[in-house]
């Protein structure tokens, strides 16, 4: 397993933040988060509202293949804001892949548990309100 940030996306210096499970050295999932200055409605992920369907997980939420996708508010009002963290940016995209998964029902439905559970973890590290 390789994680590369902390789950962090309201640190000034870096947004994102993803973990990557690695077998034989390919990566085979990925969770991944991002701070977002746009949120529900918006063109927030071209292929999850594009190819996807959509699930109830967060603010809006979709899957398709071997991913899915998640973005939702969150208020953090202990965040100092300012030129590297504007207080438009206040929406958080989760995906997450599971390359080479085959493409069925049970994959997608194991996606959309999957991202619930991420959506539900994510607000609660942030402390979203």
């Amino acid at each position: 397993m390789e994680n590369n940030r902390p789950f962090d996306v309201f640190a000034p210096t870096d947004q994102t933040t993803y973990c990557t499970v690695r077998v034989d050295n390919d990566a085979r999932f990925i969770a991944w988060a991002e701070l977002r200055r746009s949120g529900k409605g918006t063109d927030w992920n071209h292929s999850a509202r594009h190819l996807g369907t959509r699930i109830e997980a967060g603010d809006e939420a979709f899957v398709w293949g071997g991913d899915a996708a998640a973005v939702f508010e969150c208020g953090r009002p202990d965040v100092a804001r300012g030129p590297t963290l504007p207080a438009s940016a206040k929406y958080i995209e989760l995906q997450l892949t599971a390359d080479r998964a085959p493409e069925t029902q049970r994959t997608r439905d194991v996606l959309t548990t999957l991202m619930r559970q991420y959506v539900h973890f994510a607000k609660q590290r942030l402390k979203c309100r």
